[in-house]
């Protein structure tokens, strides 16, 4: 029998590096991104709790959500979106770009500190204005062995608008270029992503349908309904809150109209006046309360016997995984993604949409008696997003490269942002 070495001992007894997980979330507007990456790193490390996990986070309100032990939240400089691709800082007296460069600085630093084994990049490719195209150069220079991911919700705008975005700015070649997996939050049969964003053969090849991210312990989205509460209530949400507060007033009289209690839930994010606004108008009538934040929002929904609510990705999978009745008051600007996704919900007989515009309140008290006899839909949602993300996630060795197709040569960084507005 051959004893082994001393240096086949070492090996031997030398630990297995934990995998590290990066996740970015741009958070320029709204709370979808970041909440969507809390419950991917809290699946994460439930199925492996010996993962180590960073979340970079731009978002003001991090601190509102619990943080799953094993998560690490490296904050960025807020940013706020205030129209097409054009940012401000969140804190005035700084200039965008300065902020930028340190947001990238950050990162920079912890790629080379950190080493992922995987970096999963929410929704922008690029980043804000281009902020991680240098992230991309130091992952190539310090750490080669990293996979990179793009996380993409199922719909983003309508197809003519991404399509001539992402041609203008460079974005095919970047995700030819950088990325081996592309991830859509979603369905082919609900929203084929590569054929209505002509992603092209190269990148189409690394797509993947996850099904949507829904909170754990989601079934199969059919939007089957649950018991009946003993205490009935209408409960209205927008998202964030930087936008819906028409929606929120009109709720609350819709749930004046049928007689039913209303719970509002405006948003860690609305303003100080429009929240005053919802407080004034609650006030006048009887049996509404109005909050900036519900720690438990999901099991709020549960509990509730309708739904109101703005098209968000997060909100409408809530919403659906619990089977309560709701009725969608969808965005329209600055981009269509709200609209599109209600509708095609709705076709599926998993929501009712109501548009915004006059005597929405009645329109929505009449929407929303008629979606608690509704029965239940047939065609269902995949919520097993969280599983198929974290499968792919988790394949191949800590510190090794898991033999994804190899990427195609795209352009320089520097040429890239020229094309990414400053």
């Amino acid at each position: 029998m051959t004893r082994p070495s001393a240096a086949d001992s070492h090996a031997l007894a030398a630990p297995v590096r934990a995998r590290r997980i990066m996740l970015y979330s741009h958070d320029t507007y709204g709370l979808g991104h970041l909440r969507r990456n809390l419950r991917i790193a809290r699946h994460l490390l439930g199925s492996a709790p010996e993962l180590q996990i960073v979340l970079v986070s731009g978002s003001p309100v991090a601190e509102y959500f619990p943080t799953p032990p094993g998560l690490r939240i490296v904050k960025l400089p807020s940013v706020r979106k205030v129209g097409a691709e054009q940012y401000r800082p969140l804190h005035s007296g700084l200039d965008i770009n300065l902020v930028r460069r340190i947001r990238t600085a950050i990162m920079v630093d912890l790629v080379r500190r950190f080493r992922p084994d995987v970096l999963l990049v929410d929704h922008s490719p690029a980043g804000m204005n281009g902020e991680l195209l240098d992230v991309f150069a130091a992952v190539k220079d310090h750490s080669p062995a990293t996979r990179v991911a793009l996380g993409l919700r199922d719909i983003l705008d309508d197809p003519a608008t991404v399509v001539q975005l992402w041609s203008e700015q460079g974005i095919y070649s970047l995700l030819a270029g950088v990325y081996d997996h592309i991830v859509v939050y979603g369905s082919r049969d609900v929203f084929d992503v590569g054929s209505h964003y002509r992603l092209p053969a190269p990148v189409a090849d690394r797509l993947v349908y996850a099904g949507y991210i829904a909170p754990d312990g989601s079934r199969d989205g059919s939007g089957g309904r649950h018991l009946p509460p003993t205490d009935p209530y209408l409960l209205a949400t927008a998202g964030g809150g930087g936008d819906g507060v028409a929606t929120l007033a009109a709720a609350m009289e819709a749930g004046a109209s049928l007689g039913i209690a209303t719970k509002v839930v405006a948003g860690p994010l609305i303003e100080d006046e429009a929240f005053d606004f919802l407080l004034d108008r609650a006030e006048q009538r009887v049996g509404v309360d109005v909050v900036k934040f519900h720690p438990h929002l999901h099991s709020a929904m549960a509990e509730a016997s309708a739904i109101v609510t703005m098209g968000g990705y997060n909100s409408l999978c809530e919403a659906i995984s619990v089977g309560t009745p709701t009725v969608v008051v969808p965005r329209s600007q600055p981009r269509l993604e709200q609209t599109i996704r209600a509708d095609i919900f709705a076709a599926r007989g998993l929501v009712s949409v109501v548009p915004a515009g006059p005597d929405l309140g009645g329109r929505l008290a009449r929407a929303v008696q008629e979606a608690v006899v509704k029965p239940a839909p047939g065609r269902p949602l995949d919520l097993r997003g969280l599983d198929r993300l974290s499968s792919l996630l988790l394949a191949g060795a800590p510190g090794q490269s898991a033999g994804a197709t190899e990427r195609d040569e795209g352009p320089e960084p520097e040429r890239l942002a020229e094309r990414l507005p400053a």
